[in-house]
Parts: structure tokens; C-alpha cells; sequence
């Protein structure tokens, strides 16, 4: 049977890929912790909710480029992709904002 032969394959597969996982070898100490500061962790998040805003916008965006094309003349469709590419577009700007404000900030205060 054609399954069974993909699933037996696979398992071997798997089975064969963890015997590399226990030949590596470990000599990172585990008490050894990167020394980041407050500083550096409310950057790195405040950096990544502006690429998640930015990337949730750009998805916006392309919404309501499918929505434009795909009206075919309905004027309501036409109005409410107007509103999708609208809102991405400005939740693209404030994203842009928004980095552009934390970056001159963090490079004034803390230089």
C-alpha cells in the first residue's frame, strides 16, 4: 500500500534525523545569558509591533488591490477597497512613524 510506505518512510526519516541530535556537541554554559539591557528590550519590542503593524498594513493593502481589481464596475466594491487600500496605506505611514520616531529618540537620549 502506497500510505504505508510513505508513512514507514517517514517515520524512518525521522527517527534516522534525531541520531545527529544526540552526536552534537554541547559546550555553551547554561548559565550563560546575554546582557541586554532594558534599554535594548523595549527597542527590540517596540520594533517588532512596528513590523507587525507594518506587515498586517501591507496585507491590508494587497486586500484592497484584489478588491479594486476584482469590482467589476460595482461602485460599492470600488468605495470599499478605496477604504481597505485608505487604511493600510495609513497604518503603513504611522508604522513608518512610529520606527522613524523611536529611532531619533533612542539615538538622542541614548547615543
Amino acid at each position: 500500500n502506497f500510505i504505508t510506505s510513505v508513512l514507514l518512510l517517514s517515520v524512518f526519516v525521522f527517527l534516522a534525523s534525531t541520531a545527529f541530535v544526540f552526536g552534537a556537541a554541547w559546550d555553551a554554559d547554561p548559565g550563560d545569558l546575554p546582557d541586554t539591557t532594558i534599554k535594548e528590550v523595549v527597542i527590540n519590542g517596540i520594533n517588532w509591533l512596528v513590523g507587525i503593524v507594518a506587515t498586517v498594513s501591507v496585507i491590508i493593502v494587497l486586500v484592497g488591490g484584489v478588491l479594486w481589481v476584482t469590482a467589476g464596475g460595482d461602485e460599492e466594491r470600488a468605495k470599499t477597497a478605496r477604504r481597505y487600500l485608505v487604511a493600510g496605506l495609513a497604518g503603513l505611514a504611522v508604522a513608518l512613524g512610529a520606527w522613524a520616531i523611536v529611532r531619533v529618540i533612542t539615538q538622542t537620549l541614548f547615543p
